[in-house]
């Protein structure tokens, strides 16, 4: 009887095994509230440009399963984007208020600590970085190292508090990413000196020359000497920029007339000019429109450091620099400054 018994409690030991054996997926679910009406949660890869979309409820409950090759770092995306870390065998729990993500959102289940961690990164990182990047990237030498490495050492003392409840793969991937970040932003500050040194307020813009007018012919800064310029570089395939365009047309019919000229300054491929001047016509764009001579790598471009568009920049009528990264046309403190300077 006894050996019998013994028989009997196998199967239901190796189900139990089986049970507790490492899931080849991760599932990832939870409540948004106050829902936005037909829009679902995007997760970005951003090492491999895919997007997952998995679908929120008219209550706003989601619920889906993830088969990952690797642990993967997500952007989440509904309205506002927050981070996540996934790895098969993960089962989070993600709650939030589309009203206020970051500081709303909560995690919990097994995958809970990553994500916290990276919660609590990110509120560390924006203290680092505050509203103006530019103002940290441009801090002296002693006071910018002071900074970055408090920045540092604080998440490092934060993980090895946690190294009994982070994922050991986890621990291993943010302490490169914390060496990656700490080349990084040293070779931003250095080149933010050099901006700072180049594009100060009051410098001498720097110049282009002969580049296509979509009214015909060819212009260059000169000029438009005699009256402020604000220039937006922009392309077609750049959605913010695209987004900015009813602002910028709404901005320009307000200041009709006054001492400022308007250029957009497109960074399309030259042989894509007919893409260009179509969307010129189909967002009714205003004020001088011009194709720079080659894209992202033309000299102004580089002058400016530029590597992100929408890109804003306003000169004085002397054709120096009054701001090399002004607001956008969306931002009520583009008006601000136009009114400061009285134009």
């Amino acid at each position: 009887m006894k050996n019998l018994f013994i028989l009997a409690l196998i199967p239901l030991f190796i189900a139990c095994k089986q049970e507790q054996s490492p899931k080849d997926y991760a599932v990832i679910h939870g409540k948004i509230e106050n829902p936005e009406k037909e829009i679902n949660l995007r997760l970005y890869n951003p090492v491999s440009s895919e997007s997952t979309l998995i679908n929120v409820d008219e209550n706003g409950v989601f619920r889906d399963t993830l088969k990952l090759k690797e642990p993967t770092y997500f952007t989440g995306v509904y309205e506002n984007v927050f981070d996540l870390y996934l790895k098969n065998d993960m089962d989070v729990e993600v709650n939030f208020d589309a009203k206020n993500t970051n500081k709303s959102i909560t995690f919990s289940g097994k995958g809970e600590a990553e994500n916290k961690f990276l919660k609590y990164k990110g509120k560390q990182n924006s203290e680092l970085v505050g509203e103006d990047y530019k103002k940290y990237l441009g801090l002296e030498n002693s006071a910018f190292n002071a900074k970055t490495d408090a920045y540092v050492n604080d998440l490092l003392k934060k993980m090895d508090s946690q190294k009994e409840t982070l994922d050991s793969s986890f621990i291993a991937s943010e302490k490169e990413k914390i060496q990656e970040f700490k080349k990084s932003i040293q070779e931003q500050h250095e080149e933010q000196l050099i901006i700072n040194e180049n594009l100060a307020s009051g410098k001498p813009s720097p110049q282009f020359t002969d580049y296509l007018n979509y009214k015909g012919g060819t212009s260059s800064l000169e000029d438009f000497k005699g009256k402020y310029v604000y220039i937006d570089v922009w392309a077609t395939w750049c959605v913010p920029c695209i987004y900015e365009m009813p602002f910028m047309n709404k901005i320009e019919e307000e200041y009709e007339g006054r001492n400022i000229h308007f250029i957009g300054l497109s960074i399309d491929n030259p042989d894509h000019e007919k893409k260009w001047r179509k969307m010129i016509v189909d967002k009714e764009l205003k004020g001088t429109q011009l194709l720079a001579d080659n894209q992202i790598d033309s000299q102004f471009v580089k002058d400016y450091h530029i590597y992100g568009i929408p890109r804003f920049i306003l000169l004085d009528p002397e054709g120096n620099i009054v701001t090399y990264d002004a607001p956008r046309p969306s931002q009520p403190r583009l008006k601000e400054l136009f009114d400061s300077l009285d134009i």
